[in-house]
């Protein structure tokens, strides 16, 4: 399992969306009842059989264990969505001109990112803006919430969304799909991040 977390560590620094050292993604287990995420501080084009853990959906007591302790910063986040949701893998990143729209959009009153191409149109919907400290347990409560449907705003499922000033969360069936997902929001925002900037140029 840990080389397609690898293989997409790689694709995902490669392509732009994230910085090495940020970041982090996860695939619910065959059992359901575990996830398998990256650790903190691992670099997402650097992992290896040692830079993954894996921890329960529903933990039971208040004590960490030691694989919870070495866990991603944002895996409350990640448990959450599969708590709520049936989605398979989780990929954070935190893409440039995702987080900047997150920004202008929410600085105009806005709770979501809606696209102007027609990809983004087609295939996305209206991208869900959710708040919240990183790894905290309102933006874990706001992320599930929005990509099951709480937030009313989209008559498709929900595959993609953005943490305010943050970065991206997309889910799929695995981490390839995630990825995709990750980089339609991300050109999806750049497109209009770019339109809106062009349009005070002519």
């Amino acid at each position: 399992m840990w080389q397609e977390f690898q293989t997409i560590g790689k694709k995902v620094v490669e392509s732009g969306l994230v910085e090495s050292n940020f970041g982090n993604m996860s695939v619910r287990s065959a059992s359901g009842d575990t996830f398998v995420i990256t650790k903190t501080g691992v670099a997402m084009d650097e992992i290896d059989r040692n830079g993954i853990v894996e921890v329960p959906i529903f933990p039971s007591g208040n004590e960490k264990s030691l694989a919870e302790k070495s866990a991603s910063s944002e895996t409350a986040v990640h448990r959450k969505i599969y708590q709520k949701t049936n989605a398979m893998a989780i990929l954070h990143a935190h893409c440039p001109y995702s987080v900047v729209m997150s920004l202008l959009e929410f600085e105009a009153g806005n709770l979501s990112i809606v696209p102007v191409d027609s990809e983004g149109k087609l295939f996305l919907g209206k991208i869900p803006l959710v708040v919240g400290g990183i790894g905290s347990d309102e933006l874990a409560a706001n992320a599930a919430n929005a990509f099951c449907g709480g937030t009313g705003m989209n008559e498709k499922q929900v595959f993609g969304i953005v943490a305010l000033g943050h970065g991206t969360f997309a889910v799929g069936n695995d981490l390839k799909q995630a990825f995709r997902i990750t980089a339609q929001l991300e050109y999806a925002a750049k497109i209009k991040y770019l339109y809106a900037a062009a349009k005070n140029l002519f």
